[in-house]
């Protein structure tokens, strides 16, 4: 347990630290040492809201090994396995990240729905938002994002040999848009998400909800209209009412929302009713 930790610890958050570090020292210089009041806050949650998901993380397993297990057990028609033998590995990882990427894009939408904002908003709430905002991810969405995936992506059929791989990219790539960075990649912008796609999608300016879902491939959003770019994005981040770096008030967020959700709707039904 001890050396999984250790090994969790040092790819999830000192590579990552000294990749993203060094990225910004060689963009802005030593200006980008001096971290705002709110960027040491803001890592500082995340990080801390990333430990206390590790303390409920065997529950998730149990939920989507039981879901998993539900999924196999309806027997639907899928790739086999040893279709992709004599695929090479480095265009088997590339299918891997393209279709991940495809099937987070979709979830990404879903978690943007009423029904699952309660969850995402708590990712959203970051007003200083860095390459450890990737962290700030509530424990029910990774539930939902895990349970999508095992639906959209198990009659694939693929085998786990790339898995490190995607888990590395994916990671690396999403903490990569997060980086308080103005980095655009000019035309390629609409194939590869950058910074700057991603700010946008975290802007509290209502022009910009709903745009820019993907993580990796900013195809998606041109193929499917939700791709919003119009320059620098300068504005705030983040959404009216947000619990900003409240530790306590983001891992209970879900259940607050949803609460004043049903609050809400049983007063509109009294109402109604009187």
């Amino acid at each position: 347990m001890t050396e999984k930790a250790l090994i969790f610890t040092v790819v999830s958050l000192l590579i990552p630290f000294c990749i993203f570090a060094s990225l910004a020292l060689l963009i802005r210089g030593r200006e980008s040492l001096n971290w705002s009041k709110g960027m040491k806050q803001s890592a500082l949650t995340n990080v801390s809201l990333g430990a206390l998901n590790l303390l409920v993380a065997p529950f998730v397993f149990v939920l989507n090994e039981g879901f998993r297990s539900g999924y196999e057990a309806l027997s639907l028609p899928h790739v086999p396995t040893e279709f992709w033998e004599p695929t090479p590995l480095v265009i088997l990882c590339l299918v891997a990240i393209i279709v991940y990427d495809f099937a987070d894009y979709w979830s990404h939408r879903l978690l943007h729905t009423r029904a699952f904002w309660p969850i995402h908003a708590v990712h959203h709430s970051d007003p200083d938002m860095n390459h450890t905002t990737s962290m700030r991810i509530h424990i029910l969405e990774a539930v939902v994002m895990n349970v999508f995936y095992i639906a959209m992506l198990s009659w694939l059929g693929l085998p786990g040999e790339g898995a490190v791989i995607l888990y590395l990219v994916h990671l690396l790539y999403n903490r990569f848009v997060h980086v308080a960075l103005d980095i655009h990649f000019g035309p390629l912008s609409k194939v590869l998400a950058t910074p700057r796609f991603h700010q946008w999608h975290h802007a509290v300016e209502p022009a910009a909800h709903n745009k820019n879902f993907a993580n990796i491939f900013s195809l998606w959003d041109v193929i499917f209209k939700t791709y919003r770019v119009p320059g620098p994005m300068t504005g705030a981040m983040g959404f009216e009412g947000s619990p900003d770096h409240n530790l306590p008030k983001l891992f209970f967020w879900p259940v607050l929302d949803y609460g004043r959700q049903l609050k809400a709707a049983f007063s509109r039904k009294v109402t109604a009713d009187s």
